[in-house]
């Protein structure tokens, strides 16, 4: 504008300026508009789900029957789409349509375009009565109104003055807000206006050297996707192994599905930093302008017509159901008779689904990944114990824990990574019948540690314990304590008992054993531990002593 400016000031001063060569020098320059392409839909796509913690998968599906959980906004997938698009020569702008409603724009890769990308744009401005009424100022619609005399319907042409804070139509002349004639209408809409979508899309601008046909890979992350694992253990009547069954839940909370997809899960807490959070879609509403009849809710979504779209009046219905409703995500699709396979990624472990599965949108989807018979289960008991100085006298008898552990070294007959999840375990008896009999929790747990599995409290292993000396002495502004304790396990079972006995002091500074009536092991975990064998209807007596700082 101050090049313009400039420009007429010389020519008035040289006295050579002309209204034709001043309008010529100002007038705007038209500049065209880049061709558009649209893209309405991958012709092949593949999903990886990742988690950043272990999931448990009836907490996560009694989160999706809450109205107020936005489960759509968690977890983590990458979508990698193959899509072909129609390219004119210079610059164009390409739509992709059909994307997943939780995508991240900001983490979208293209490749496979003839040149690079000029600008990238994440459009999130969805198809609502609001928004088309708001894109739609100026235009011609037809009000389509009862005639209360006659009962017929009679069309009338109309223009939008005012959008989606109240609608006002230009009829006949006049001017009137959209529903406050008191007569039975509708608006009917020809066409929707430019860029409106009843989901994201995500365009780019781009520049090719010449028109072309070009397969392009579209990657992105988005959130919607979780997985679980599950497993089922059933012990074998001795009790000395079980028969082990693991499963992926697959589980899309999203409003896009991905139909005939490979499919991975990825084992291990990913770490995010904020940013892999999707852009919420803006949602205009409609606002009726009148009284009484004012109301601030969303109408209902216009339905087709033939070509034509139909807006109801208000009132408005009821707000849609909340996209995690009961209703819709009541689909569970189990597949058994293939097993996922296990590989390496890094330090994480991905694991690929047997063959090609459609993720539909609000279901969940169940695969084997794991199939392990006769893996060997030690049980043993362990007790926690500390030593008191307010209560010297006896105290107990308390129950044990029951543990049940599995050796996962690469020798061994499970020697593979678990993913954490929740156990399911049963005994069979040597009738044939099998019992629940407990559930567990696992933490992710590579190949090399053993898997523990708390399963409940033992009312047949007990232990007791007593402070039987304490002392203290101070050195300078530092003051020692010395504990003994005597612990006195008993097992009133008809099998044979291994019992662990950890000492919880040892989290106490300078926690030190000076003596012990049993050798102390350091467990995996950094404790120490003692393990006392006992016979069925006996019973095994442990006394300590340690120190510490007070």
């Amino acid at each position: 504008m101050r090049v313009g400016v400039s420009l007429i000031a010389i020519l008035a001063l040289s006295g050579l300026a002309a209204p034709a060569a001043v309008a010529q020098a100002t007038a705007p320059v038209a500049v065209a508009e880049p061709a558009l392409a649209v893209s309405s839909g991958p012709e092949a796509v593949s999903v990886v789900i990742y988690r950043d913690r272990p999931v448990n998968t009836v907490e996560l599906m009694r989160r999706s029957q809450q109205s107020w959980r936005r489960l759509d906004r968690e977890g983590l997938a990458l979508i990698v789409e193959t899509r072909t698009v129609d390219l004119p020569a210079g610059e164009a702008v390409i739509r992709f349509e059909g994307v997943a409603g939780g995508i991240v724009g900001q983490s979208a890769v293209l490749e496979g375009l003839p040149a690079g990308v000029i600008e990238r744009n994440t459009d999130f401005d969805l198809l609502t009565p609001g928004s088309l009424f708001e894109r739609s100022i100026g235009e011609t619609v037809r009000v389509v109104r009862i005639n209360p005399v006659t009962g017929n319907a009679e069309e009338r042409p109309a223009v939008i003055r005012a959008g989606a804070n109240g609608p006002v139509l230009e009829v006949d002349g006049g001017y009137e807000a959209l529903s406050c004639s008191g007569l039975t209408q509708r608006v009917v809409f020809d066409r929707v206006p430019e860029g409106l979508s009843d989901q994201p899309s995500l365009s780019v601008r781009t520049r090719a050297g010449e028109a072309g046909r070009y397969t392009v890979t579209l990657a992105y992350l988005a959130t919607g996707l979780q997985w679980s694992s599950d497993y089922v253990a059933e012990l074998a009547p001795d009790g000395r192994s079980i028969t082990l069954t693991g499963w992926l839940t697959l589980a899309n909370f999203g409003s896009t599905g991905f139909v005939d997809a490979p499919v991975q899960a990825v084992a291990g807490n990913l770490r995010t930093e904020g940013g892999t959070v999707p852009v919420d879609a803006v949602r205009l509403p409609r606002r009726a302008g009148c009284w009484p009849q004012d109301t601030t809710t969303e109408g209902e979504m216009p339905e087709y017509s033939g070509p034509a779209m139909a807006v109801p009046p208000p009132p408005p219905p009821p707000p849609p159901p909340p996209p995690m409703a009961a209703a819709a995500f009541d689909e569970v699709v189990v597949t058994g008779s293939l097993i996922a396979e296990q590989a390496d990624l890094g330090d994480y472990k991905i694991y690929t689904l047997p063959e090609r599965t459609t993720v539909a949108a609000r279901q969940t989807k169940q695969v084997r990944f794991l199939e392990r018979p006769d893996v060997p289960i030690e049980r043993i008991y362990r007790a926690r114990v500390s030593a008191r100085t307010d209560q010297p006298e006896l105290l107990g008898p308390f129950d044990t824990e029951i543990i049940l552990k599995l050796d996962n070294d690469p020798e061994s007959a499970l020697g593979v990574a678990l993913p954490g999840g929740t156990w399911s375990l049963r005994q069979q008896q040597r009738g044939g019948a099998s019992f629940f009999i407990g559930e567990a929790r696992s933490t992710d747990r590579p190949v090399g540690l053993p898997v523990e599995l708390r399963i409940g409290q033992s009312p047949n292993v007990r232990s007791t314990l007593r402070t039987t000396d304490y002392r203290s002495s101070q050195t300078g502004e530092v003051t020692t304590a010395i504990f003994t304790v005597e612990v006195v396990v008993t097992n009133a079972g008809g099998d044979p008992a291994t019992v662990e006995i950890i000492p919880y002091d040892y989290y106490r500074p300078g926690f030190l054993i000076t003596d012990e009536s049993h050798g102390s092991a350091i467990s995996e975990n950094g404790y120490p531990v003692w393990t006392l064998a006992l016979a069925p209807g006996g019973s095994e007596t442990l006394t300590y002593t340690f120190r510490v700082r007070d």
